[in-house]
């Protein structure tokens, strides 16, 4: 018992020696909003920096944007530049990075919380296993729908990103995934979710033929409606209309970024560099 109140003395301690964490991320970046879910979901306090901001020139909108300016930080701290990325204040510590580490690491920060992944060893391998399904079979087919330009490619990735919908739909154990709370793999699937049902994302550039059946996935959009209903959910929803608008150089297959890059090249967008 005395190891258990000592290790979460050392965790508060912590906390307060580090308070307020630099958390650098970027509003349009599903990635970087997994991340910042979970710092809100167990309301650990943080600096949030715009590190990675839309390259425009004078007269230009969110269509025209192509590639990035990068924040110091992040390129100090990041070994490829990439949101999200966690850094204690001072700076003497290692980063945290990678989106679903970064949920982790909220997680472990806050032990006393509701926790976003089991505390029982097999069932918390479990939840870590289906938030890597999630990354694999609904956030990286979404790209794999929206990014090439052979239509084939296209209709292949939509067909995956369907039946990912489908399962995770099918898989849901309650009101969230693992049952009555929200969990990793929620936050895992729901940036995706978002931009595909809420601002029609793969619809608007894609049409018609890729769309989504809303009376299918009824059990799927009430999920989302309850995510999109959190507290710690909603300050992380960009504007759809605005977001709409940065997917556009997906599209058109001129995004400058790792994501893009890795999707034209014919891997998944998981398989980045």
């Amino acid at each position: 018992m005395f190891r258990w109140v000592f290790m979460f003395l050392n965790v508060v301690v912590g906390l307060l020696r580090h308070e307020p964490w630099k958390f650098l991320s970027a509003w349009f970046c599903p990635y970087a909003q997994r991340a910042w879910i979970a710092l809100n979901h167990h309301k650990i306090p943080f600096e949030y920096i715009e590190a990675l901001t839309l390259k425009l020139e004078p007269g230009q909108t969110l269509k025209d944007a192509k590639g990035y300016e990068k924040h110091e930080l992040l390129l100090k701290h990041h070994p490829s530049g990439l949101v999200p990325t966690i850094v204690d204040a001072d700076e003497s510590m290692p980063a945290v990075y990678d989106s679903l580490v970064c949920v982790e690491f909220a997680d472990d920060l806050a032990p006393c919380g509701k926790p976003l992944l089991p505390k029982d060893p097999v069932f918390r391998a479990e939840a870590k296993l289906w938030a890597a399904w999630a990354d694999k079979n609904i956030a990286s087919p979404f790209y794999s729908t929206l990014v090439p330009k052979e239509q084939e490619r296209r209709l292949e990735g939509y067909n995956k990103l369907r039946d990912g919908l489908r399962k995770f739909q099918a898989t849901m154990k309650g009101d969230f995934f693992l049952g009555g709370d929200m969990s990793i793999v929620d936050i895992a699937a729901l940036p995706w979710c978002y931009r595909t049902f809420t601002c029609s994302i793969i619809e608007t550039y894609r049409g018609p033929d890729f769309t989504f059946d809303r009376q299918e996935f009824a059990p799927l959009l009430r999920w989302l409606d309850r995510c999109l209903a959190l507290d710690s959910v909603k300050s992380t929803l960009p504007e759809s209309a605005a977001l709409v608008d940065t997917y556009k150089r997906y599209a058109d297959g001129t995004a400058e970024s790792k994501v893009g890059a890795a999707v034209r090249a014919g891997k998944a967008a998981h398989d980045h560099d």
